[in-house]
């Protein structure tokens, strides 16, 4: 038999236990990462061959793996594959759901096996899973454990002498034809071209403190504050990114009739980047400061308005938008939820897209403040993160994948990407052909056949601060797709700007310099 038949879609192994159970057969499920496959992996599955007739291992999907950076090491088909080679497993499926439950009801397995080392929990994950398998009649069997290993304690062990992630960067760019010498040529391609970028303008302030110790008053720290640095921030930095990269930008925005509104507007004059800036006397400019000690941070105190608007704000804000969006080859949305991208607004930027033929990128935040990324509709691309698009769907249980496509059946987007902080991302490209209003009302799993998303992990190798790496990645993207890069040319490059933001405390512009250094690091294969 070709073993590489073995791995089949979770769809047709329900037809294939189904029918198996109808025989009178005895189907067992084992569920894991498998990482490494290793001994005690192979006296596990072995062990549960023999509790019934026909042995189905589901295999945790690539983005939805929680073992830290860069893993898993060996990507979802390579893992899969090695399974699958196996005399004693009968079939393989990926399972992108954050743990069994969700496959276990679809198999519907009667005896579901896991290790010894499981016999005292009943609570957690596991106790849901066995719960699960006893609501329709199955058994949940523990395998021996004679034969113990972990495969994250033998990554560890090895760590140094493994190179992360290489394996799944390098089939990611075989897949979709990426060299080093495209992408440098997609960063050349960059120069010049315009880029319209509106929303909220945020200032970040750094307060370093020396910790003096715990207040006899209350159980608080009591800190002495050294020095501090200021950041533009928002939508600001997500323009200063795009200058940065060789792109010219036109940047949109609101300020307050404060300190902060008049540092925004020095600090673009002094950095040189066209902004268009409409000054709201009802609403201060919205200030971040952030206390930090010894690199941690403290605390947060953020000063802001989260409300619309008003009429006569927005009038002039769209007057400006238009004036702009002449020469625009990309619209960049940055929605910080502070109230600057009203539904009108947000219309008038997807138009400006449609009547010009130019992308338009849009990044919905959700981190101290409620946001929605489904309510940017039509447009080429949304980039939230995990937990943004478990708010805008509110789920907390259903998959990576699962999420992405949901949110793009309800949106019509072209693509999409969920980022998955140090796991790295999840990329869905419908190739030009989005989801219509007829997809809605179908079931996910007919949702599903539409398109494959793809998994690209974390090119972080060490993390100073992670603030702005979201706003790095949007700007590359969106410069890239203004380049006439495809959508995961455009995702790869980005992933490579956020590796590097990561890199700098504060948020500071990423140098297209920058960029090819990482890529002349040989992070994609030469051409």
């Amino acid at each position: 038999m070709n073993y590489h038949k073995k791995i089949v879609t979770p769809a047709n192994l329900q037809h294939i236990v189904s029918q198996a159970q109808s025989e009178g057969k005895v189907v067992v499920q084992c569920h894991g990462c498998f990482d490494i496959l290793h001994p005690g992996h192979l006296r596990h599955l072995s062990w549960a061959k023999e509790q019934g007739d026909l042995l189905v291992v589901s295999v945790s999907a690539d983005g939805v793996v929680h073992k830290g950076n860069f893993r898993p090491y060996v990507p979802q088909h390579l893992r899969a594959e090695n399974l699958a080679a196996l005399e004693v497993v009968d079939y393989v499926i990926f399972d992108d759901h954050e743990w069994a439950g969700p496959i276990l009801e679809t198999i519907k397995p009667n005896i579901y096996v896991k290790g010894k080392e499981f016999q005292d929990v009943t609570t957690g994950r596991f106790g849901r899973e066995r719960q699960i398998v006893e609501s329709y009649g199955g058994e949940v069997r523990l395998s021996s454990g004679e034969v113990v290993y972990s495969s994250t304690r033998i990554i560890e062990d090895l760590k140094d002498r493994i190179e992360p992630g290489i394996e799944q960067v390098q089939g990611f760019c075989k897949r979709h034809g990426i060299t080093g010498d495209s992408m440098r040529n997609m960063l050349a391609r960059i120069h010049g071209k315009n880029i319209l970028v509106v929303g909220d303008t945020i200032v970040d302030r750094y307060v370093y403190c020396d910790v003096v110790g715990t207040s006899a008053e209350a159980p608080v720290i009591v800190v002495r504050p050294l020095d501090s640095e200021t950041f533009l921030g928002g939508a600001s930095i997500v323009a200063q990114h795009v200058q940065a990269l060789g792109a010219t930008v036109n940047f949109c925005s609101v300020v307050g009739q404060d300190a902060e509104g008049k540092y925004v507007r020095t600090e673009l004059a002094r950095r040189a980047v066209p902004a268009e800036l409409v000054v709201d006397p009802a609403r201060p400019t919205t200030l971040k400061t952030r206390y930090l000690s010894e690199g941690r941070k403290l605390l947060n105190v953020n000063q802001f308005r989260d409300h619309n608007l008003d009429t006569p704000i927005a009038a002039q804000l769209r007057e400006k938008i238009e004036a702009a969006a002449d020469a625009a080859d990309a619209v960049v949305i940055c929605d910080f939820s502070y109230g600057i991208i009203t539904d009108p607004l947000l219309e008038l930027l997807c138009s400006i897209g449609r009547k010009r033929n130019v992308p338009v990128i849009g990044d919905v935040q959700s981190s101290s403040q409620m946001g929605n990324v489904t309510r940017l509709k039509g447009i080429t691309m949304a980039t939230p993160s995990e937990r943004e698009a478990r708010l805008a769907l509110c789920d907390r249980a259903s998959g990576i994948a699962d999420l992405g496509f949901l949110i793009l059946a309800q949106t019509g987007n072209k693509s999409l990407v969920i980022t998955l902080a140090e796991r790295g991302l999840m990329v869905f490209d419908t190739n030009d052909k989005p989801m219509g209003e007829d997809c809605r009302s179908l079931p996910l799993y007919e949702i599903k056949k539409r398109l494959q998303p793809d998994y690209l992990p974390s090119f972080v190798d060490s993390v100073a601060d992670s603030m702005g790496a979201g706003d790095a990645m949007l700007a590359t993207i969106s410069c890239c797709l203004a380049a006439g890069a495809n959508v995961c040319e455009s995702v790869f490059l980005g992933n490579c700007a956020a590796a590097i933001e990561c890199r700098k405390m504060g948020n500071v512009p990423v140098r297209r310099e920058e960029l090819l250094e990482i890529l002349n690091a040989q992070i994609v294969p030469a051409a």
